[in-house]
């Protein structure tokens, strides 16, 4: 006598393909929780495989902000370094001049002071300018990626309230 589908016994539960599902409408109704958390996310699945495409393409354009806000934040990096630089620079020629307007002072040619003075005016100025230019340029830095940090958060803003 051979064994039929009935006879036959089911060791392991993980083989029984009934198992996981409810054995009556009573047991279904114990766990209405899980039931609503299963719809939740095929729902939410449905949804991100109906709006793939355009989740792909917004990406996409979030890259390419963010590159060019880098590039931007680059070029500024880089002005501050330059303007550094040169304010440095301008720094140590307004100290030399002011210690050899100093010697000079003691000497008795006009000429000299005026041309040293002038010299000394203008590398100061100069630092002056790279120094205000430096503050500006570091004011920017509270702006470095505004515009993706707004599509972020308006995107965010958009998915929460589409789910």
């Amino acid at each position: 006598m051979s064994a039929g589908p009935a006879d036959i016994a089911v060791d392991n539960p993980a083989d029984d393909p009934a198992d996981g599902l409810p054995e009556s409408p009573a047991e279904d109704a114990a766990h209405p929780e899980e039931r609503a958390a299963a719809m939740d996310t095929l729902h939410v699945l449905r949804i991100l495989r109906k709006a793939g495409g355009s989740l792909l393409v917004q990406g996409s354009l979030h890259a390419q902000l963010i590159r060019l806000e880098w590039a931007q934040e680059k070029d500024r990096l880089l002005k501050m370094l330059m303007m550094t630089l040169l304010g440095f620079s301008s720094l140590i020629c307004a100290m030399l001049a002011v210690g050899a307007l100093a010697l000079l002072l003691s000497w008795d040619t006009p000429y000299r002071i005026h041309v040293l003075v002038a010299l000394a005016a203008m590398y100061f100025g100069t630092t002056w300018y790279c120094w205000w230019q430096f503050q500006r340029l570091s004011a920017a830095s509270a702006q470095a990626f505004a515009a993706t940090r707004a599509e972020l958060e308006a995107d965010l803003e958009m998915l929460r309230t589409s789910l």
